[in-house]
């Protein structure tokens, strides 16, 4: 009797085990808010994103040849999601863009972009300064150049800067004065060098020491010496005028700044007149002719501070009141 229980309590135990046995045990579902691929056109294919799942980051390696501002990726998404946003270019130069994917289930997962930049580094740069001797700049001078191996041909993506003591910097901007700017490439010591030219040194800037740093998109680097920036032989801009006995007219510098501004003065008949300085500031003078002057077309003369005499190539024209 007791062997009889002992089989019938194994068949029941067999029994129950095979029926659990044909239960299905159910899976997670797949995540329905995933970006599944991120690529970017370039001119010979496509370039792709790393997608990390548990970072939620998605790195893109950029190589410096294209030479690329902005992007502009394709993204696929899980089946049935979609962004948040319009997907739009992207500056290479971002740092803090994000996407946000939601799902069909109303799910919502959210991805960093990390760009990187595969320039070549480190950045090198030529000193303008050497140990013995610090190079000097006039406050509105146009044609300063920076050199180094920038490995781009693209001026947007060169900036140049003036630093200050407390690191704030000042951009050396374009200028037309001189003609188009632009990098050119030369081989110089027998280093490929990039030289960017006719930049100008900003008109409001104060006279001192200054650093000067550079950056190629994501590289910056910094001159070992620094640069004096003074008040140099300001310049006036081409100008002929005509004005009337008793009134006034302005003269103005695209270029070096007005300081210690003397006299400005045309000759009549063989002496020295005068045409008094109403008011100047860095940019431009307000010069007054007196009623006394009479009718005729004079060649001005201008005085700064102990400088040479500026001679103008254009003429005053006065006329009769």
């Amino acid at each position: 009797m007791k062997n009889k229980l002992t089989q019938l309590l194994c068949l029941l135990i067999t029994a129950a085990t095979l029926a659990a046995c044909k239960k299905t045990i159910g899976l997670d579902p797949l995540p329905a808010n995933k970006i599944t691929e991120f690529k970017v056109a370039v001119s010979d294919g496509n370039i792709f994103g790393a997608i990390d799942e548990t970072d939620k980051t998605i790195t893109l390696y950029l190589p410096y040849y294209y030479e690329l501002d902005v992007i502009e990726p394709a993204i696929k998404l899980s089946a049935g999601a979609k962004l948040s946003e319009t997907l739009a270019p992207v500056d290479v130069l971002n740092t803090q863009k994000t996407y946000t994917v939601i799902g069909a289930d109303q799910s919502t997962s959210t991805y960093k972009l990390i760009i990187k930049l595969n320039q070549i580094s480190p950045l090198v740069l030529t000193e303008l300064s050497i140990a013995a001797a610090t190079y000097t700049i006039a406050i509105g001078t146009y044609d300063i150049r920076v050199q180094g191996n920038f490995n781009v041909s693209d001026l947007k993506k060169i900036k140049a800067f003036l630093v200050d003591k407390n690191d704030k910097e000042y951009e050396l901007t374009p200028s037309l004065s001189l003609g188009t700017p632009g990098v050119s490439v030369a081989m110089i010591g027998g280093v490929k060098t990039y030289t960017y030219g006719y930049l100008q040194v900003p008109q409001t800037l104060d006279a001192g020491t200054y650093k000067v740093r550079v950056k190629v998109q994501a590289l910056t680097a910094e001159m070992k010496y620094p640069v004096k920036v003074v008040y140099g032989r300001p310049g006036i801009n081409y100008g002929p005028v005509t004005v009337k006995q008793g009134e006034t007219f302005k003269i103005v510098t695209g270029g070096i700044v007005f300081n210690d501004f003397n006299e400005f003065y045309i000759m009549v008949n063989g002496q020295k007149t005068l045409l008094p300085i109403v008011s100047y500031n860095r940019t431009e003078a307000t010069i007054h002719v007196p009623d006394t002057v009479p009718p005729g077309v004079y060649t001005p003369t201008a005085a700064f501070g102990t400088w040479p005499l500026l001679t103008l190539n254009w003429a005053v024209t006065v006329i009769a009141k």
